[in-house]
């Protein structure tokens, strides 16, 4: 399953994976998209973690992409699943200064697996 969850301020998407972490999720599970132009002080906090950061541009895109280790939010939202609709939806509210958290029970089913453990139906 895919989850989709918006976030007005960092402290609220770094309470929100803490509580994932709990739930045998690992940062590298997550996928943030975020306006990293508007705030760049405020984002210097992901380098420090697993998380995949998808930074959002609003200007300029090709030339900064070349300089992201990851993809930057305007192509990833598109390889998520979701309806361009809807996409361009979340690339606004993104653009707005909103968090965007994506994450799915994949590795975490998989790693269960791995590891000998028979997940609950009731969970996947």
């Amino acid at each position: 399953m895919n989850y989709y969850e918006f976030f007005s301020d960092r402290d609220e998407v770094l309470k929100e994976i803490e509580m994932l972490k709990t739930d045998d999720y690992f940062e590298e599970d997550f996928h943030l998209l975020a306006d990293e132009d508007a705030d760049p002080d405020e984002m210097q906090w992901i380098k420090y973690t697993d998380i995949n950061f998808h930074p959002y541009y609003e200007q300029a895109e090709g030339i900064k992409s070349i300089f992201t280790a990851n993809e930057p939010a305007g192509n990833y939202i598109y390889d998520i699943g979701l309806s361009e609709d809807t996409a361009e939806e979340y690339l606004n509210r993104i653009k707005d200064g909103e968090f965007l958290l994506y994450y799915s029970d994949e590795a975490k089913y998989t790693r269960e697996q791995d590891a000998g453990d028979t997940p609950g139906s009731e969970t996947y």
